[in-house]
């Protein structure tokens, strides 16, 4: 499968646990009833679920350089959408981790049910912090080719239209 379809499942499973944030929240707050085991049984699915995006995220990028059939340009540009990717778990994880900082608040003999996903929440931000995507374009490639910039040449350009 070629990178950036590999990739475009990646970026929909983070926007599927971005949104599963909208979906627990009433249940954090205490707005709708829920079991707090149950609450913490959906946290640490999504807990799973971002820990996996992330791994494949990981794989991905340094999978970029032995692809032979990506150009120089193609790999800067999924490197970019991996970063923003990875940004995207890391405020999934953000976005979980303060639900459940809410939830145990409000409910402080259930807060030992929920910490292990929230520990967890907390361990995949911390690991998008570390994570790093080169900016520059690898040794030895090419940006634009030498021979034809698409300007004209010195010879060609009449002075009088300077």
């Amino acid at each position: 499968m070629s990178a950036e379809l590999t990739l475009l499942f990646l970026e929909k499973r983070v926007e599927a646990a971005r949104l599963c944030a909208s979906i627990t929240e009433p249940y954090a707050t205490g707005s709708e009833p829920i079991t707090p085991q149950q609450l913490a049984d959906d946290y640490e699915q999504v807990c799973k679920e971002l820990d996996a995006v992330y791994d494949e995220l990981k794989k991905l990028n340094d999978s970029l350089m032995k692809d032979k059939t990506l150009e120089a340009g193609d790999i800067r540009h999924i490197r970019g959408r991996v970063a923003t990717a990875v940004g995207e778990v890391a405020r999934a994880a953000q976005d979980m981790a303060a639900q459940i900082r809410f939830f145990e608040a409000m409910n402080p003999g259930d807060a030992a049910t929920t910490k292990p996903a929230l520990e967890h929440f907390d361990r995949i931000d911390r690991g998008t912090r570390e994570f790093t995507v080169p900016d520059e374009p690898e040794d030895g490639a090419e940006l634009a080719p030498a021979e034809d910039t698409g300007l004209a040449k010195e010879e060609d350009v009449d002075p009088m239209m300077m």
